[in-house]
């Protein structure tokens, strides 16, 4: 599974782009293994928790608006997969997505509109608003991805590979 991961990887990245389309950004995660068990946190606010139904999501993002904090879901040691994102002033979110595989993390910005020129996953670059999603839209996505089903259409991303 490893390879096969690390080869879409390879080919996405063959050429670095700004922006990923759904389909492709789903061709990377729906290489990996899928995961029984996740478990979630909220900054500053509880220990890790196991995330009991993806209905629970809601609830997470609802808690991280209400103290105003990051997030984070990701499934059992070692960390293979990860969703990590924050509550921003304007009341959206940020959602990341993010795997790992021989070393490498592919963390992937998600945003809800392909404007390549203005978007970047650099962890210091500003949020556009094409990356800041709605409660509903952050839902949407890590519904998706939690489920093993991958991100909706619509949607897009950018990589950045820690090495």
């Amino acid at each position: 599974m490893e390879h096969e991961i690390a080869a879409v990887a390879e080919r996405l990245l063959a050429t670095p782009r700004d922006w990923y389309s759904a389909q492709e950004l789903n061709q990377l995660m729906l290489a990996e293994e899928p995961v029984d068990e996740l478990y979630w946190l909220v900054h500053d606010c509880n220990d890790w928790e196991p995330l009991k139904t993806i209905a629970q999501i809601a609830d997470v993002l609802a808690l991280t608006a209400q103290h105003q904090s990051r997030y984070q879901i990701e499934d059992d040691e070692p960390v293979t997969k990860y969703a990590q994102g924050l509550w921003l002033e304007d009341g959206t979110f940020t959602v990341e997505l993010a795997i790992i595989t021989a070393g490498n993390a592919y963390n992937m910005r998600i945003g809800a509109s392909a404007e390549p020129d203005r978007l970047s996953s650099a962890p210091d670059a500003p949020i556009p608003d094409a990356q800041a999603l709605t409660l509903a839209q952050a839902y949407e996505v890590l519904a998706g991805w939690a489920s093993g089903r991958g991100l909706p259409e619509g949607y897009g991303g950018t990589i950045h590979t820690y090495r």
